[in-house]
């Protein structure tokens, strides 16, 4: 039933950074939404490669975050780098374009 909503529905920001959030779409120049495949924009392209720079720092600051939290042994620690991960991830989520669609093309392939 998922599928069917996700036919319908347009693609926004908040699903096209879900659908990248486990991996760094900066690597590849295609996306794949509702079994098509995209060619991304320069200016998308660009834009993810400068996330992916912030989702370094947000990785350095979860290893920092827990290399502090097992010497000093405080919950302060842990929610303080849990604060700045989430406004890291927000802060790359705005970055995305609002209309995501307008800086994909489709290829004209179908993923199966």
């Amino acid at each position: 039933m998922s599928k069917k909503k996700e036919m319908y529905a347009p693609l926004t920001r908040w699903q096209y950074f879900t659908k990248t959030l486990y991996h760094d779409p900066s690597k590849t120049q295609e996306f794949e939404y509702d079994g098509v495949i995209y060619l991304k924009s320069q200016e998308l392209q660009d834009i993810e490669e400068r996330n992916a720079r912030v989702n370094w720092v947000l990785l350095l600051v979860l290893c920092a975050m827990f290399l502090t939290a097992i010497k000093w042994q405080n919950i302060v620690v842990i929610a303080l780098g849990m604060v700045v991960i989430v406004a890291g991830e927000l802060f790359r989520m705005s970055r995305l374009p609002k209309d995501i669609k307008a800086h994909l093309t489709d290829s004209g392939r179908r993923k199966l």
